[in-house]
């Protein structure tokens, strides 16, 4: 694993991202454990959406794995070039304790990860979405089990 490597981890319903920053470590977005991180969220009915916030946290990547599965996926290489690990250190240094906004098909965790490596935020993981949604292969079943999981990542694992 080099400085810069994005990691995926499998979580069964979707994919959580890492990235990782030498010795062992990765930089992601997480909300406190337990009953009280519904509070990190709230809901607006002017504009009927959810904000959730975070805070961006180094940890090691066997913690954040928590014996899920992962690899190693710069899938965006053959789009971007790789931002220079001295650019990807300063972000990480200026990151580190910050708490962001969090938004599911916006700014989530693959989003905040793909921005450190290449300096610009995409996310197959919600383009995908979108698009099986738009496309209707989703159905009412389907959006609400997605509503539900990405309400449970958004409150366990927060990202840009």
């Amino acid at each position: 694993m080099e400085i810069g490597d994005m990691i995926e981890i499998n979580r069964s319903a979707y994919k959580h991202w890492a990235l990782y920053i030498g010795n062992g470590e990765v930089i992601h977005l997480v909300t406190p454990d337990g009953p009280s991180r519904v509070s990190f969220c709230s809901f607006s009915s002017s504009s009927s959406s959810v904000s959730c916030k975070g805070t961006i946290t180094i940890e090691t990547l066997q913690d954040v794995a928590a014996g899920n599965t992962y690899k190693i996926n710069n899938y965006l290489d053959n789009k971007y070039n790789p931002r220079p690990t001295d650019v990807i250190m300063r972000e990480v240094d200026k990151m580190r304790g910050r708490t962001i906004k969090y938004d599911l098909l916006g700014q989530n965790c693959e989003h905040f990860v793909t921005f450190l490596r290449y300096g610009q935020s995409e996310s197959k993981q919600a383009d995908d979405f979108l698009k099986k949604l738009l496309s209707g292969q989703l159905g009412l079943i389907g959006v609400l089990a997605a509503v539900s999981v990405s309400t449970v990542a958004a409150a366990n694992t927060l990202s840009k």
